[in-house]
This record gives C-alpha cells, structure tokens and sequence, in this order.
C-alpha cells in the first residue's frame, strides 16, 4: 500500500475508510446481538430443564417413599388381621391379652406409618404444583430459544450479502491507505470500538481554544495547525487516541 492515488486527500481516504467500516461493523455488531440473545435465552432454557428435572427427581424419591410406606401399611394391617382371627380363637387369658398387646402395637406403628405418609403426600401435591409450574417455564423458553433462532438465522441471512460487498469496500478503501496509516487506523479502531475518527471542536479560535470531539479534552493547538496545514501524517488525540480531521467548514472546503 503506497500513498493515495485516489485523487482524494488522506483525510478523505480516511473518512472514507472509517465509514465503510463503521457500516460494516454496524452489521456485524447486529448479527452478534442476535446471537448473544439466542445463546442468553439457550442457557437460560439449559438451567431451566436442570431445575425442572432436579425437581421431577424429588417427586419420583417422593412417590417412591409412599409406595414403601403404603406397602409397610399393607403389610402391618395383614398381621394385624391375622393376629385378629388368632384373638378370636384363643382358648385362655393369658393367650389373649398377648395377642391383643401384639395387635395394639402393631397398630400404633401402622399409624406413625400412615401420618408419615399422609406428610410425604402432601410433599408430593407441592412438588407436582412447583414441577407444572417449571414445565410450563421450560415451554415458555423453549418458544422464546425459537424466536431467537429464527431471528439471528433472519438476521445473518439479511446481511449476510451487504457485508460481504462492504468487506470488499472496506478492503479497496484500506488499500490507498499508506502503510503506516492503516496500522494507525486498525490499531486505534480496536481500542474504540470502530469509532476511529475524532471532529476538531473550535471553542474560540481568538483564543485558540479546541476540543477533540470525542473525549472533549483540550487540544495542544500545533495539532489544529498541522491539520489545516495539510500534514501528510495522522494528527491523534493525546487523551483518546483516535485520529483527528477538520469539519469541511473549519477546514475552509
């Protein structure tokens, strides 16, 4: 890359080249939101399924515990029925009051049994709520990770051909650019985002008071000079960095 052969001044090359690139990178700044978004609500949607399926486990450990305690239940009430019919047939005292100190027992343990899994159920009824209630907020996410899968698809499809004729205009506009400018220009758009180029704000030419247009520090007033002298070089701001021009008005176009 020598130096501009467009018939354009370096000035106008670099405005040239930082629009082009603000364009392009415009676009690019689009499709990336839009793949931030899709990636946001898809992690979202991930820790959701987490916490829905974290909660379905507790309910299938809830449901099993009752099927135990159901069939402990069913198997104290089975001895307690047995040991009933052996009462009914006991021949003398003694026989009797054991066997119906035996079923009294077995009673109270199937009661602490029952109350125990009278709690679990109502344990179950809020897990079941609380699991409707997180798959209902898995669907909703769901429809919105769709959304957001269409939209970035839409959206890099839309640009998709207009960024590649900017990259062509970009890299045609980087190309009258002298060597040592350009690395300039990329070094300085890195550090800003793209946002290379700085307007000279005149607050007082009496007084020779000039502001960079971006960070609005006061301007050492050599650079102003070296800009309406035409200097071949690149005038940067000494506080923000970014590359200097003059308003076609206060350059006297």
């Amino acid at each position: 890359m020598g130096d501009t052969i467009s018939g354009m001044t370096l000035t106008e090359d670099l405005m040239s080249l930082y629009q082009v690139d603000s364009q392009l990178r415009g676009l690019r700044t689009r499709v990336e939101n839009a793949t931030d978004l899709l990636d946001a609500r898809t992690r979202k949607l991930q820790r959701l399924k987490a916490e829905h399926e974290e909660k379905a486990s507790q309910l299938r450990q809830l449901q099993a515990q009752v099927a135990n305690l159901e069939g402990e239940s069913t198997d104290y009430k089975d001895r307690i029925d047995k040991l009933r019919s052996e009462l009914n047939a006991s021949t003398n005292d003694k026989q009797y009051r054991a066997i119906l100190a035996e079923m009294k027992s077995l009673e109270a343990l199937r009661d602490e049994i029952e109350t125990t899994q009278l709690g679990e159920m109502e344990k179950i009824e809020s897990a079941e709520t609380e699991a409707t209630t997180m798959s209902e907020s898995v669907d909703n996410q769901s429809r919105l990770c769709e959304t957001a899968r269409t939209e970035q698809a839409e959206c890099t499809a839309a640009v998709s051909e207009r960024v590649g004729e900017l990259e062509s205009e970009r890299s045609t506009a980087a190309g009258r650019m002298p060597d040592a400018v350009l690395r300039i220009f990329e070094e300085v758009a890195e550090l800003t985002e793209g946002e290379t180029l700085a307007p000279v704000i005149e607050l007082s030419k009496k007084d020779r008071d000039y502001t960079c247009g971006a960070c609005h520090v006061t301007l050492p007033y050599h650079l102003v000079v070296n800009l309406h002298a035409g200097d071949t070089g690149v005038q940067q701001c000494p506080n923000c960095d970014r590359i200097l021009y003059l308003e076609p008005a206060e350059a006297g176009v």
